[in-house]
């Protein structure tokens, strides 16, 4: 085997064993200890982030930063990388930003010069918008990470940075719509599920697990964590009517409870039924005035009653005489 083979193929190895001997590696190429060091040692000024520990029990180590092995990219698989980046770029906030930064930067410097004109005129090109949001959303990594390793996360949460209150949260994963950042999540506070709004979120740091009591949350993903969201015990049924326009605007938003069912009628119309917390009327009662005529709440009362005297107050508004 050459050494450029080999090299890469030993890049790929230590990724995969994180920690070993130079005995071990050794035998597996077939070379010599000594060849094996100077091979560790050119990996190293690679950029390999290898970590050496004398001793008993001793031997290399791969830091939590690994580097990957070289992979060829055809051009239409570079303008996809790309084209992805691009479509993000007007979100304020994205988990790993520096990285994906370095990483297009790294990419971009090793190609050519013709696929990079056509990138750069790619950029004028193709755009996708979505709202441009003052608010950061600062702690996307640590949520998305926490999501996927299934730990527990301890937060500052509230409207305002000095006006918080800390909740351990187990997140679900994390997604954006509209330009802000949300992160669906079980709240051990609440013993329920929860969402929070990612750009209110003010510190975020690893719970301990082990002081917790144990939740199973792993079925509960982003594709069904709706479903979890309302127990019966403190939720409020409500039933909304919808016209063939409003089935549109709610399917339009939907992201707002993927968990609410619509039954239609032959006619176009449907009922909407679902299940909010009474905390939350508020809320529903802004979001249901936006769609309307095309929307009428008929239970719970308290509902129906904050939609009409919203309705009330835009009606009182068009009936002062213009000055």
């Amino acid at each position: 085997m050459g050494k450029s083979r080999r090299l890469i193929e030993l890049m790929m190895a230590v990724n995969r064993k994180r920690k070993f001997t130079v005995k071990e590696l050794a035998e597996e190429f077939g070379v010599s200890t000594r060849t094996m060091l100077r091979d560790l040692q050119e990996l190293s000024g690679m950029g390999v982030p290898l970590y050496s520990q004398v001793g008993a029990g001793g031997g290399y180590q791969v830091l939590t930063e690994r580097t990957l092995p070289p992979i060829s990219f055809t051009e239409n698989e570079a303008f996809s990388i790309f084209f992805a980046s691009h479509a993000l770029r007007h979100f304020s906030s994205l988990p790993f930003e520096a990285s994906a930064e370095s990483a297009l930067r790294k990419f971009y410097r090793h190609l050519s010069d013709d696929v990079k004109s056509q990138i750069d005129e790619m950029r004028h090109r193709i755009d996708f918008f979505t709202h441009t949001r003052p608010e950061r959303a600062g702690y996307l990594e640590i949520l998305l990470q926490a999501s996927i390793r299934k730990l527990p996360v301890t937060i500052n949460y509230g409207t305002q940075k000095y006006e918080t209150n800390e909740r351990t949260i187990q997140p679900i994963g994390i997604y954006a719509h509209e330009g802000y950042w949300f992160c669906p999540a079980y709240c051990y506070l609440r013993k329920a599920f929860r969402l929070f709004r990612v750009d209110r979120i003010w510190s975020a740091v690893w719970a301990d697990a082990e002081a917790l009591p144990t939740v199973d949350v792993s079925e509960v993903d982003l594709t069904n964590w709706g479903l979890h969201f309302y127990s019966k015990l403190e939720s409020v049924d409500i039933k909304v009517k919808l016209t063939a326009k409003g089935i549109e605007l709610f399917r339009n938003k939907g992201w707002i409870f993927p968990w609410g069912e619509l039954h239609s009628s032959n006619d176009g119309t449907g009922i909407l039924q679902m299940g909010i917390f009474p905390s939350e009327i508020r809320f529903f009662a802004e979001y249901f005035f936006s769609f309307g005529a095309e929307a009428v709440v008929l239970q719970p009362v308290e509902l129906r009653e904050a939609v009409r005297r919203k309705l009330v107050h835009a009606l009182e508004e068009y009936n002062v005489p213009n000055s």
